[in-house]
């Protein structure tokens, strides 16, 4: 009887261990099946751009805004020279705008030519643009006139001003038409200018001082003074060729200064 039972249990055990594995082996496809789908059904869900980390969205904003051109030109009346302004990207959602948009204006180099008069683009120192224009890190002056009446003292200068002390203005490049002038006052005749009649002569001498002001202050990091040839391209105004003639700025530059610059 012992023997028997003995017998019965060894086989029901066996019995019992064949099907545990034939339901094993049975099963694995079905369990391979479904994880397959799991991950197809991953892979096709729609990827949430804004679930990358901060770094790789810097980066992928970065490569979609950078221009090719050595300066975008701000003044230009041919075309929109913005052609690498994000637009349609922009108005997607207000943390892209938020994240994308100060990066156009920090990653390129920008450049404003300043003539007799500055209508077409003085937009861009209006209250408007004042957000815009203070990302600008890289700046480019090219100076063809100093432009009508005060324009260059009264509002480009506290425009340059307010980019350097409230914006990211570090980098600031100044060409001024052909060749420069030295102009110095005669203290022999009582102040009087030579060479041309005075008022102009205050006037440029005043704008002068203003910029070599500018170009002096402390928070920037690269500046340079050319004297240069301008010529007018399709796209507005380009310099042919320049001298360097930074050592200007190292010259005194108060109202005792007897050195200026004449814009002919």
């Amino acid at each position: 009887m012992h023997f028997t039972s003995s017998l019965l249990l060894k086989r029901v055990w066996q019995h019992q261990h064949k099907y545990l594995e034939k339901s094993h082996t049975s099963s694995q496809p079905a369990i391979n099946q479904r994880k397959m789908d799991s991950q197809e059904q991953k892979l096709s869900k729609p990827f949430h751009f804004l679930d990358l980390a901060p770094e790789l969205r810097h980066k992928i904003y970065t490569i979609l805004t950078s221009s090719s051109q050595p300066h975008i030109d701000l003044s230009s009346t041919y075309k929109s020279p913005h052609t690498h302004f994000p637009h349609a990207l922009l108005l997607t959602c207000t943390q892209i705008y938020h994240e994308l948009r100060p990066l156009y204006f920090a990653t390129n180099a920008f450049s404003v030519t300043i003539l007799r008069r500055n209508e077409t683009w003085s937009h861009l120192l209006t209250p408007l643009f004042l957000d815009n224009r203070r990302q600008i890190r890289r700046l480019r002056l090219l100076i063809v006139r100093w432009g009508t009446k005060d324009f260059f003292c009264r509002s480009l200068i506290p425009a340059l001003e307010d980019c350097i002390l409230n914006g990211r203005l570090r980098e600031l490049e100044v060409v001024v038409r052909d060749k420069m002038e030295v102009v110095v006052r005669d203290q022999s005749v009582g102040g009087h200018y030579l060479g041309t009649q005075r008022n102009d002569i205050r006037k440029e001498y005043e704008s002068w001082r203003n910029l070599k002001r500018v170009l002096r202050d402390p928070y920037l990091e690269k500046v340079t003074l050319k004297e240069g040839q301008f010529a007018l391209v399709r796209n507005g105004w380009d310099v042919e060729s320049g001298n360097d003639v930074s050592y200007l700025l190292e010259k005194p530059g108060d109202e005792q200064d007897e050195n200026s610059i004449q814009v002919i």
